[in-house]
């Protein structure tokens, strides 16, 4: 399994993680980060600084408490860091809680951190070379992988964590099950180095949890009395600790370097390579303050705080003893350079990739960071090989942004004015300057009420609505428009669209002109047909009351006649 993982349901597109990386260990991809194992040194800021949690850190509580359930002998290694990880508790108090977890004892790291530090002590008397120290194993990945030519330099000595481990496993048998908790995320993945003992690691931010779960138990109990960790020793978690632990303040300034921080750290092994400084000892850690600010330390208390903690819990460790009073051996490692295999682009291919973005020139080149990548240059190499895109490029997108909106509102067939809360003109389309015949540049600056009517923009302004549909004729041209207006408070602008509906309206004027023309010539049809209606009517009875005395007149005749 992988020790950092990421959770695309919840990457956000932020691009955080790719920024704040000190190794550029992130790629992205599909608008997606994911960390890339072969040059990710596990400093785990990634997984610190994700706003949405979408980086995930290996989980081996299950397996530990799988094998507490299954009752095999656990012990638990503390990292001496946990004074200040663990405000809430009293170390006595602490040690409580987790024997009553089910481990069968608990030991601080610092234990075996003071066997490191007779190592340590050994090779400053014979050193011949600078020799980095290789507790931190941030530090140990990062010369490996960034700077192999100082691979030589790395203290061939095993880390306190797994000196601590073989030295419980020689006290508790061989099939004890040795668990380490502290602050790194790293120390994950050096479980698994050849000369590991550890079985399990496990973070301080994963082991809170699993404190609450349990009550309060009672104090006493029948544990396994470890070993009380000396004072040197416990300062290992601090800036300089390591130093102080072995040298005893009898070297001067520049025989030893203590640095934290692993950009700081770098700039240190740049010079180192350079043979600009030659100490006889660099005491490096990735984390800024030491260990007390691992990634996974599990509490927001401020590192002078936590450090405090650590110094007073130190004066009450035992005395150390003499490092020349017990020769360290059985501790050593090896290390072998794993240097990171890029697919270097040529400098046309590194052109053609920043044309892309916009950057013909190093004028173009703005050098910003904004996409995570010190340099535009760095940002090309990464998009070549594959491990970044064109659009994390913000200066570039932003102009890609604007040049959009821009085609949009030039190539609008209505009118579009800006204007401030102050109806000064901010913005006025080609369309805009063929309803008011004006020139953008002339009218640009100047108040909107010198070219139209405003009062309707002014009422939505103050009330904050958007007003659809209104009929607005521009005096100056004649042209007839119908307007919206849209406040956009939060950027203190009033958007004005207005569309040219003159033709509209002539055509609806013109239908209204027919139509009276229309009624008015039905009108006049329906008169005359009315006039010739009522002149046949007349026709038509004056004939009826001729064509009646007619027959009644012959039927008078022919009844005279019947009688004779």
């Amino acid at each position: 399994m992988r020790t950092i993982v990421t959770q695309k349901a919840n990457c956000q597109d932020c691009h955080r993680c790719m920024r704040i990386c000190p190794v550029k260990a992130i790629g992205i991809e599909k608008g997606q980060a994911r960390v890339i194992e072969d040059k990710c040194v596990l400093c785990g800021r990634c997984v610190g600084e994700c706003p949405q949690k979408a980086k995930q850190v290996e989980d081996q509580i299950a397996q530990v408490k799988a094998a507490i359930k299954a009752d095999r002998q656990v012990v638990l290694s503390l990292a001496p860091s946990f004074v200040g990880s663990f405000p809430e508790y009293s170390p006595r108090q602490l040690w409580e809680k987790l024997t009553g977890l089910g481990f069968g004892a608990v030991e601080e790291t610092a234990v075996g951190a003071e066997a490191v530090s007779r190592v340590y002590a050994q090779l400053l008397q014979k050193t011949d070379k600078p020799v980095i120290s290789a507790c931190c194993p941030v530090i140990v990945n990062t010369v490996k992988k960034y700077y192999p030519q100082l691979v030589g330099n790395l203290a061939p000595v095993m880390s306190p964590m797994q000196v601590h481990a073989q030295m419980l496993k020689e006290r508790f048998g061989r099939d004890t099950m040795v668990v380490f908790a502290g602050p790194c995320i790293a120390k994950i993945a050096e479980k698994d180095e050849s000369c590991s003992q550890v079985d399990a690691v496990i973070t301080f931010e994963q082991l809170k949890p699993w404190l609450a779960e349990q009550g309060n138990p009672s104090l006493g109990g029948n544990k396994v009395q470890t070993q009380k960790a000396s004072s040197g020793a416990r300062h290992y978690p601090v800036t300089g600790g390591i130093l102080k632990a072995f040298t005893r303040g009898e070297h001067i300034a520049t025989d030893v370097v203590a640095v934290d921080g692993l950009d700081k750290c770098m700039i240190v092994f740049d010079a180192l390579g350079r043979g600009e400084i030659a100490p006889k000892f660099v005491e490096a850690l990735a984390c800024s303050g030491g260990c007390i600010d691992g990634p996974a330390c599990g509490t927001d208390k401020c590192s002078p705080a936590k450090r405090l903690q650590v110094l007073r819990f130190a004066e009450e460790g035992r005395p150390s003893e003499s490092l020349e009073a017990a020769e360290a051996v059985g501790f050593h490692r090896g290390h072998v350079a794993d240097p990171v295999k890029e697919n270097l682009p040529s400098e046309e291919q590194i052109s053609q990739v920043l044309q892309q973005t916009g950057k013909y020139t190093k004028q173009d080149e703005k050098n910003c960071g904004a996409c995570g990548f010190n340099s535009c240059r760095e940002k090309a190499i990464a998009v070549f090989q594959g491990l970044t895109t064109t659009d994390t490029c913000v200066p570039y997108m932003r102009s890609k942004a604007e040049s959009f909106a821009n085609i949009i509102v030039d190539n609008s067939l209505n009118a579009i004015i800006v204007v401030n809360t102050n109806l000064v003109i901010q913005e006025f389309n080609p369309a805009a300057e063929k309803i008011f015949g004006q020139r953008k540049e002339i009218v640009k600056g100047r108040i909107l009420t010198e070219l139209m009517n405003c009062s309707s923009i002014v009422e939505a302004a103050q009330s904050g609505g958007k007003v659809i549909d209104r009929r607005v004729e521009v005096t100056a041209s004649g042209v007839v428009t119908n307007q919206k207006i849209i406040p956009v408070a939060e950027h203190n602008l009033i958007i004005i669209v207005m569309t040219d509906i003159t033709a509209q309206e002539k055509n609806s004027r013109e239908f209204e002109q027919m139509k009276h023309q229309t009624v008015q010539k039905a009108s006049e049809i329906i008169d005359r047909q009315m006039q010739v209606a009522q002149e046949i009517a007349g026709l038509l009875g004056e004939t009826t009351a001729e064509t009646k005395a007619a027959l009644l007149e012959l039927m008078g005749l022919l009844k005279a006649k019947e009688e004779n």
